[in-house]
């Protein structure tokens, strides 16, 4: 399993974080089936129970448990990192916007400064963190009064997601780096930005870009980043092999791979959000982008800043981490550019990236290109707002968790738009603990359920009401502290299936294990629903498409402003229409009913 992650560098536990838990086989499989219950009917659910039951009075389940203990009992490591990696690196489709999502960048600190300038300083400021993070290693921080272990920063930066057939490979540099590249017309630019252990100062990287937006002539197109927009992972992986067969593309591509990070100065406007979100992912003319870089940000020509992490080794909440220490240096900056139309830059002359490509690699880069254009208008997004939520309001009227408010919500759009209510993700943070990754929380519960059929029953008391909520409430608060606490379900049976999968020969295990292909698990499994909430003043808009054929992908955000960016596959258009529709109304029926009752109590 670890040949798919190439690292060197030890990620040792400097400050005794806690291990991620290792929970007993017997407990998750009870909440299992506790949470398939309201996720298919009885009769599916009585073989799941059977199958359960069969599986704990198997020799099989004891082996394939103490497997997993083991993995999980190793110094400086957990049962669930690697396997959560070499699960992103199997993903055939392309990385982004599927896997890895745009996410727009807003620094109020930057206003005033021109677009370079601004480049300029997020350049120095990321280099300033990496080269800080190498020196000191995976030590915690704390981030809005917790505690967290920053592991996952080691593969954030000087790293790649590597296209190969089948499975990808994690790289991450040996060697401390000391360069970004920078992109401007499809071309690739080596720009020195460590120096003699120090970072090399925003005033000076600003003259190498200077330097190359004067100098650069024509776009290239193909470029051999088109490998990376491939539809046909696989493909991609080949096309990138003969790519590679030339010995100077290879030299090329390890200063890819090496970069701090990557820097896109893109040619075209963004005026929306949602055209703010398409360009992120590439600039639709020219592509300009290299992905599964572990990090890259982008420009529009206007001045809208994005960026995009590769998902195999990093979460949302490693992303925040970054965005913060980013912050935190560019608040300590006091920068004046010079004028340097000019003057030569003081660095060393700034190196273009080269690779030599063959006819019939350019058509198939081409037919990449014309693959991801589809790719990009297969779904649909819209934004959503709603008037009159904040969380301000909800508190005043007694709902302190605004991430179960908006579920309860999305249960009862769900039950009004399909007449059912479909299972749903939500991504719970983990890192916490040394080497965690995330869990997966699934809400729907016979209390959200009985809530969301009952929210317009004009016959419902205000004090029924009230009950109905907080059960909901509760229960979605119950679920979440257990995953929190590395106890929920879907990652640990992902752990045990994939365990499984590998070590039955060498743990003897002949029979196939019915548990794994029952409904119940295969429902438990499916986000009709993929939900995802986080925010810093500096990103507050990200999307992503369905991650299922007739699903909805949904980043919800309840602040002083409160909406939605969801997505769906044109297909499936309508649903998207009428689920939001219903959302609204759900929404402001909720705000409604706890005003009134609240004003009822005090009355």
């Amino acid at each position: 399993m670890n040949k798919n992650i190439k690292n060197s560098v030890p990620i040792l536990n400097l400050d005794n974080l806690p291990k991620y838990p290792i929970p007993s086989l017997e407990e998750t499989l009870e909440r299992y089936i506790e949470w398939a219950e309201t996720l298919v009917d009885e009769k599916e659910h009585d073989a799941a129970k059977k199958s359960v039951e069969d599986f704990l009075n198997s020799k099989s389940s004891k082996l394939l448990e103490k497997k997993l203990r083991e993995l999980g009992e190793r110094e400086n490591d957990s049962w669930i990192f690697d396997y959560w990696v070499k699960c992103h690196l199997d993903v055939r489709a392309p990385l982004s916007p599927h896997t890895n999502v745009p996410i727009i960048y807003e620094n109020e600190r930057l206003r005033g400064y021109e677009t370079l300038e601004k480049i300029a300083i997020i350049i120095h400021a990321i280099s300033k963190v990496y080269l800080d993070y190498r020196k000191e290693g995976a030590r915690s921080y704390t981030l809005n009064g917790k505690l967290y272990s920053s592991d996952q920063l080691l593969g954030l930066l000087a790293s790649i997601n590597h296209i190969k057939e089948v499975s990808d490979e994690y790289y991450i540099s040996e060697e401390v780096s000391d360069f970004v590249v920078f992109t401007y017309k499809n071309r690739f630019f080596n720009i020195r930005t460590i120096k003699d252990d120090s970072v090399i100062g925003a005033n000076d990287i600003y003259r190498s870009l200077e330097k190359i937006t004067r100098s650069t002539g024509s776009a290239a197109i193909p470029g051999a980043n088109y490998v990376t927009i491939g539809t046909d992972r696989d493909r991609a992986g080949v096309v990138l092999a003969e790519i590679l067969k030339d010995e100077g593309n290879r030299s090329s591509y390890e200063e890819i791979k090496n970069s701090i990070f990557i820097f896109n100065l893109d040619g075209v406007n963004s005026n929306s959000i949602v055209e703010n979100l398409d360009n992120a992912s590439y600039d639709p003319e020219l592509v300009n982008r290299w992905h599964g870089k572990g990090l890259q940000f982008s420009c529009s020509s206007n001045g809208v800043l994005s960026f995009i992490a590769d998902h195999s080794y990093v979460d949302g909440g490693t992303e925040l981490l970054m965005v913060e220490r980013v912050k935190s240096v560019i608040d300590g900056l006091d920068i004046k550019f010079e004028d340097s139309s000019d003057r030569e830059t003081e660095q060393k002359e700034i190196d273009e990236i080269i690779f030599n490509l063959g006819e019939n690699v350019k058509g198939e880069l081409n037919g990449f290109k014309s693959g991801f254009d589809e790719c990009m208008k297969s779904f649909e997004t819209r934004v959503v707002e709603f008037e009159g939520l904040s969380r301000d309001i909800l508190r005043e009227n007694g709902v302190l968790s605004a991430d179960g408010f908006m579920h309860m919500a999305f249960q009862a759009a769900q039950y009004m738009t399909f007449g059912e209510v479909y299972n749903t993700y939500i991504s719970v943070d983990a890192r916490k603990f040394f080497r965690g990754r995330t869990e997966c929380n699934r809400p729907v519960s016979k209390e959200s359920i009985e809530f969301a059929k009952s929210l317009f029953n004009k016959d419902l008391a205000d004090e029924e009401f009230r009950k109905l909520l907080n059960d909901g409430l509760n229960e979605h608060h119950r679920r979440t502290k257990l995953c929190q606490s590395g106890n929920g379900v879907n990652r640990y049976l992902f752990v045990l299936e994939s365990i499984y999968k590998d070590f039955k020969a060498e743990l003897g295990i002949s029979e196939e294990i019915e548990l794994f292909g029952t409904k119940a698990y295969q429902v438990m499994g499916n986000n009709r629903l993929s939900t995802t909430s986080f925010t810093h003043e500096n990103m507050k808009y990200l999307y992503f498409p369905p991650v299922v054929e007739n699903g909805l992908g949904i980043y919800y955000l309840v602040d002083q402003k409160s909406f939605i960016i969801i997505t769906a596959f044109n297909e499936h258009s309508d649903d998207l229409s009428r689920f939001n529709e219903n959302l609204k109304e759900c929404v402001e029926e909720m705000l409604r009913r706890i005003a009134k009752e609240d004003k009822n109590a005090k009355a």
